[in-house]
């Protein structure tokens, strides 16, 4: 029985993942570039590792209704995973994108991103929603910022440095406008 999309865009195709999909997202880590741009929090370094984030991302998407989803083609073909995580040093909801480099520079990433925040917002009651972009990764960066994102802080997450950028919920933003 196929999954269940969660989320269609024109190219890809998002569903929770499942206790079979360890292998595919330990192959996408394994890759050091995947990682590179990634808060140790959502790196993934070994298949246990993977196991745990799998277990924390079906557990996630049992609890709350969101979660990392396993993202594929159309044709079904795994390109990655997309969604959102806790941040756990503030509890806030952070936007999540990690596709296999061959789908890097082709608009999959801000696909996706603009649908994610769409869907979040009209499925959730959160204010804003955050995204770390690693300090360098300016086409990221660019990419967040097109759809909304402005910065709101640079940190340091276990020694790297990234920009938290936040967005704000469409009902906030247009209180903030009238407000100004």
């Amino acid at each position: 029985m196929a999954d269940t999309a969660i989320l269609e865009t024109p190219r890809l195709r998002l569903a929770a993942f499942t206790p079979a999909d360890v292998g595919d997202l330990h192959t996408l880590h394994s890759d050091e570039n995947v990682n590179r741009f990634l808060a140790s929090h959502e790196a993934i370094r070994s298949r246990e590792d993977a196991e745990q984030h799998l277990r924390d991302y079906i557990e996630g998407q049992d609890h709350r209704g969101f979660s990392q989803w396993k993202t594929t083609l159309r044709d079904g073909g795994f390109a990655g995973r997309a969604g959102f995580s806790v941040f756990p040093e503030t509890s806030e909801v952070a936007l999540s994108i990690c596709l296999k480099p061959q789908f890097w520079g082709k608009g999959y990433a801000s696909e996706l991103a603009g649908a994610l925040v769409t869907w979040f917002f009209e499925r959730t009651y959160f204010t804003h929603l955050i995204a770390f972009v690693a300090a360098g990764n300016d086409p990221a960066r660019r990419m967040v910022e097109s759809i909304g994102f402005s910065i709101r802080q640079r940190m340091v997450i276990d020694g790297n440095v990234f920009d938290c950028l936040q967005v704000l919920s469409p009902a906030l933003a247009r209180y903030a406008r009238a407000s100004a």
